[in-house]
Order: C-alpha cells, then sequence, then structure tokens
C-alpha cells in the first residue's frame, strides 16, 4: 500500500500529526468528492501545516442516488424515510471511502479522521448535537454507519460546541476560506462554483472590516453547473453527464436574448432555496423551462448547452457585483480566486475574465489546492476542528461512570480511537486548543 507521506514514525513528541479524509457530496449526489490531507503542528501556539496529498472524484451510480433523493422528499411525512436516509447515505459514503483507496493503494489504517458532508441533506434530518448514548448506531446517523464500516473515526461537520474558526455573521464555508486566502494586504473573493454557486469576500487581515459589516461575509447565487449538467445529459440522451471541461457548450452559439430574459425573470439575488430541494427546483424545473424555450426556437444541441452556459456565467457575473456593491461600496477587488467543478469550464472562466477586467483571477492551485478539492478541503478542516474539541471533551467525559460510553452525535468513534485521543490530549496538555486562525499549506519545493 502507498503511504504518500504517512509515515508516523518521524511524528514530534506531543505533536499532532493526523491524517484527514474529507468527503463532500453536493446537490445533485452524482459524485463524491475525497481529499487527504496531512495536518501537523508543533504546539498549540504554532502555525498549523497542511500536506495536501491526495484529490479523487468517485462517482455515486443512479441507483444508489436516486433512492436518497425520493426519500429526501419524504421525510417530513414519513418518520421512516429518516432512518432509511442515513441508513443509504452512510452506506454510500463508506462505500466512497473504499473505492478512494483501493483506486489509490492507500490503506486505511493510515487515515485517522473521516469528515464527511452531503449538501443535499436539511438539518430536519441531521441528528441533533446533544449528548447520546451510542446503542445502536446503524440507524443513528449516517456518520455511525460510515464508521461501522470503515473502522475509522468519522464526524460530520456539523457547527461545533466552540465554532473554532467562525466569526460571527460569517459562514462555516467564508470563514474556512478565509483560512487559506486571507492576505495581510489584498482583498479577495473566493468564487466556489459547484452544483450551486457561493461567493465569499475575503478582506486583508489588515485593516479590520468596519464592524457593521460580517468579518467574512458570503452567500449561495443561484445555480452553478446544474443547469449545464442537466443540459448535457438532455442534449446526449444522458449519455454524458457534464460538460466539465466546456468543451460541449464551445461548440454552440449562445442565444443572448434568451440569456437575457431568463435572468430578467430569475432574480436569484431574492432567494436562496435549501440545498435538499435545490437540486428538483433548478434542475429539473428551471432547467426543463429553459430547455424548452431553446427547444421552441429550435436549436441545436450544442446551442442550448452553450447558451444555459452562459446563463450560469452571466448570473455569476451579476450577483458578484451585486454583493461586492452592498456588502463592500467602492471596494477594489485585487484577487478573485475561482474554484469547484465549475471552474474546469473555460466558457465560465472566459465570461468571468471578459466581464470583469479590472480583477485578477486566479485558480485556487495557486495555493497549493487543486480548485475542484474546495469542498471536501473545507469538510476535512471542519472535522479536524471539531475532532481536536471533543477529544479533549471525552476526557472529562470518562470521569461519569454512569456515562462511559457518551460521545457527540456527530463525532463517531473507529477502531484507532483511543491512540487518536491519546495524541491529541498530549499535544493539548490538557488545556483547550486555540482557535485555527490560518493554515500553511507546504507545496513541493517550499
Amino acid at each position: 500500500m502507498a503511504t504518500l507521506g504517512l509515515d508516523r514514525r518521524k511524528r514530534l513528541a506531543n505533536s499532532l500529526d493526523l491524517t484527514v479524509l474529507g468527503l463532500c457530496a453536493g446537490a445533485s449526489l452524482a459524485s463524491v468528492g475525497c481529499s487527504l490531507m496531512r495536518y501537523r503542528q508543533r504546539s498549540p501556539d504554532q502555525q498549523l501545516h497542511m500536506d495536501f496529498l491526495l484529490y479523487d472524484e468517485i462517482a455515486v451510480p443512479l441507483q444508489v442516488r436516486s433512492p436518497i433523493i425520493t426519500l429526501l422528499r419524504d421525510h417530513r411525512m414519513n418518520p421512516h424515510a429518516m432512518l432509511r436516509v442515513h441508513k443509504n447515505v452512510g452506506h454510500m459514503l463508506a462505500t466512497t471511502v473504499q473505492c478512494f483507496c483501493k483506486n489509490n493503494n492507500i490503506s486505511p489504517e493510515t487515515i485517522d479522521l473521516i469528515s464527511s458532508q452531503v449538501d443535499s441533506i436539511p438539518a430536519s434530518v441531521l441528528p441533533s448535537s446533544y449528548w447520546t448514548a451510542v446503542t445502536t448506531p446503524q440507524f443513528q446517523s449516517w456518520t455511525a454507519v460510515v464508521a461501522n464500516e470503515t473502522e475509522i473515526t468519522t464526524a460530520t461537520n456539523l457547527p461545533v460546541t466552540r465554532p473554532p474558526s467562525r466569526q460571527s455573521g460569517s459562514s462555516a464555508e467564508a470563514s474556512i476560506d478565509s483560512i487559506f486566502l486571507q492576505h495581510p494586504t489584498k482583498f479577495r473573493v473566493c468564487l466556489t462554483i459547484n452544483d450551486l454557486v457561493h461567493i465569499s469576500f475575503i478582506p486583508p487581515s489588515e485593516p479590520a472590516t468596519p464592524s457593521t459589516t460580517p468579518r467574512f461575509p458570503s452567500a449561495d447565487c443561484g445555480p452553478g453547473t446544474m443547469f449545464i449538467d442537466y443540459a448535457v445529459r438532455y442534449a446526449s440522451s444522458n449519455q454524458q453527464e457534464n460538460d466539465r471541461n466546456g468543451s460541449y457548450g464551445a461548440r454552440g452559439t449562445v442565444n443572448l436574448s434568451i440569456v437575457d430574459r431568463f435572468l430578467a425573470t430569475h432574480d436569484y439575488s431574492a432567494r436562496s432555496p435549501p440545498m435538499n430541494i435545490a437540486f428538483e427546483m433548478f434542475g429539473q424545473h428551471e432547467a426543463q423551462s429553459l430547455i424548452d424555450d431553446c427547444l421552441f426556437l429550435s436549436m441545436s444541441e450544442a446551442d442550448t448547452v452553450a447558451t444555459v452556459t452562459r446563463i450560469t456565467a452571466q448570473n455569476i457575473v451579476l450577483q458578484y457585483r451585486r454583493l461586492l456593491a452592498t456588502w463592500f461600496p467602492g471596494q477594489k477587488v485585487d484577487e478573485l480566486f475561482i474554484c469547484g467543478p465549475g471552474a474546469n469550464n473555460m466558457n465560465i472562466v472566459d465570461h468571468l475574465e471578459s466581464s470583469l477586467p479590472e480583477v485578477v483571477t486566479k485558480p485556487l492551485h495557486d495555493i497549493g489546492i487543486p480548485g475542484d478539492a474546495k469542498d471536501s478541503v473545507r469538510c476535512a478542516q471542519l472535522g479536524l476542528e471539531t475532532l481536536l474539541l471533543h477529544a479533549r471533551d471525552e476526557v472529562s467525559m470518562e470521569l461519569d461512570e454512569q456515562n462511559p460510553r457518551k460521545l457527540l452525535d456527530n463525532v463517531i468513534k473507529g477502531k484507532r480511537w483511543e491512540e487518536i485521543k491519546e495524541q491529541i490530549v498530549r499535544f493539548s496538555g490538557g488545556e483547550e486548543i486555540p482557535p485555527v486562525r490560518r493554515v500553511v499549506v507546504e507545496r513541493e519545493g517550499q
């Protein structure tokens, strides 16, 4: 089995050295992004370093994701649907881990923590974050299912008791963006084009943002690759799932009248649907209506995909300008980092660069993280912080003889839990670990 630099024999005494696998499934459940990272820190008062080891994307077969999406529609009316959602999602993620390890020749024993997120799962389906006994874990949460099937300690990135890297008024995604992207003097923006579009604003560390503005404001801004994927599946009779590099749309001609009319009647600044209905709402209802308009004009399949892609790109431009004017009027943006699957579609990137000539656009790879890996990296980071908090907390829990097996619902112990907990306790000295403010991404040659 490959080690990918995971040899722990060289770990310094009382230092932190953990390997985390982040898993993130988008709203459509079409695939699961997998990022493997090694985190190292000499002491709690020094900076946290991250070695990005590997990214892979595991496709989710239609016969696996379709039942989950169907159950999500029924879970409010059918209490048993929630249990089945957890069982199915947990098995999907556990199978993803097994495929990831097999495809990349990695021993599961080298992974300390799995941190998972499924964007389409609403809060009402998630387990509560109260202390509960782990009795029948396979029916409690997908986290427990993953831990049981892989024997690896597993966490979800539910909000932890002490938000270690979040500031008031900022989303978890924006605050994680700031950990990797905040610069002393440059004003940066992070644009994530996944199933949906997310924009985060990251002011420089000096001077501080005025108190009337959230520290790292961010927002979801409508459909991202979801529209394009739907159009490609239609155009190819389900023979092609996406237009990842934009080659399909590049063969077509954009119908600007449809673009203008659609965006004039669909204001994504006025509504932000929950992630669990976003796939159904954007990927089926609105996308099909858009394709019907193209069919009415006898447009070719390539022209249809090109037009849908331009709608996605132009909506990003409109929402970017609106949010910048709202939160930071008159502010000059120094760098715009583009990441997510949509960052590979050159039709989107070219339109952004031509529409925003005043901004320097960069791929996330410039800081050592592949653009496709952004969401799973965020998930791993939140999972690490959750683990550091709960491992120390469990030491005090062990003094409670009446509840010897309790643990927070969003962290489930794996086979090597005691070894991991002992490392974290030695590292912290039994004290609370300071919040993570910045992560140093190690790159080859540094």
